[in-house]
């Protein structure tokens, strides 16, 4: 049996296109390969982008709370120092000051009122010095004499805007009649009740003023021009009123004023005899 001459040609040309396959499917893969590399490094860039974009929103967000945490902290800062009251509220404007008494402050500077006591001589303008001593020797005229001036006490805080909280006035008991002789006769039961009402005109209020004691002291007793606290004040105004000669149904309230006239007495060395009075009505004419 004769074997069949091999087919060079075939077999090579054969050959030749398993390369050409082999060939083209490599230059296929390769381009694949790149092509899937690339793809692979551009979403990896891209995640690197978002993760450093990230990176920077984070930054930024943590330091715009710590600018708003700064702000914050200084604005309670400022808020902790500032006065309870922030809002200036302006005050209303005073009264018309009363012409009677602009008309005895042209006389005297000193003048901080007048007082009258009805159906009596008690009609006088009220001075108030630097001390004590010059208005007891002195006239409301600046002329020495022995009746001297009706006068309030100088350690009382007298603002005409603001009516003090207890007005302590002093006069001499003159035997003619004249100055604080009628405050010493508050001690006769009926003058004490005729004569229920005391009136004191200031700069800015006219005011009247209700008795509710009569009592006599010492020369050497303290009388307080102020009060520490609203308790101190009522058990003072309720104390005089307990010392009264006669009674009065009279109730306190922390709000109250109070007016005390002092002038000599003569019971006994150095008395004095003190008219307490509580503030009951402003005239408003």
């Amino acid at each position: 049996m004769h074997k069949k001459p091999v087919n060079v040609k075939a077999i090579i040309i054969s050959a030749c296109v398993v390369i050409a396959v082999a060939v083209i499917s490599g230059l296929a893969y390769m381009n694949w390969y790149e092509a899937n590399l690339e793809a692979q490094r551009i979403e990896l860039a891209e995640r690197e982008a978002q993760a450093a974009l990230a990176a920077a929103l984070a930054a930024e967000l943590e330091a715009e709370k710590a600018r708003i945490a700064e702000e914050t902290l200084k604005a309670l800062t400022v808020k902790a120092k500032r006065p309870l009251m922030e809002v200036n509220i302006p005050a209303p404007p005073p009264p018309v000051p009363r012409q009677n008494i602009l008309d005895w402050q042209a006389r005297n500077p000193d003048t901080i009122g007048y007082i009258t006591i009805e159906n009596s001589k008690v009609n006088y303008p009220v001075v108030q010095g630097a001390d004590n001593d010059y208005y007891l020797n002195y006239t409301f005229d600046h002329i020495k004499a022995t009746r001297g001036s009706i006068f309030l006490d100088s350690t009382i805080d007298y603002d005409p805007y603001n009516l003090p909280k207890h007005f302590i006035i002093h006069g001499h008991h003159m035997k003619d009649g004249s100055m604080f002789h009628n405050v010493a006769r508050y001690k006769d039961k009926k003058f004490f009740f005729d004569h229920p009402y005391i009136r004191l005109e200031t700069l800015y209020y006219d005011t009247v003023w209700r008795v509710f004691s009569v009592y006599v002291c010492g020369s050497n007793e303290y009388v307080p021009p102020m009060f520490r606290t609203d308790d101190t004040f009522l058990a003072y105004a309720r104390k005089t009123a307990d010392r009264s000669l006669f009674s009065v149904d009279m109730e306190f309230a922390a709000e109250d004023r109070i007016m005390t006239l002092n002038t000599c007495s003569y019971e006994f060395n150095g008395a004095h005899t003190l008219v307490v009075a509580k503030l009951v009505e402003i005239i408003e004419d």
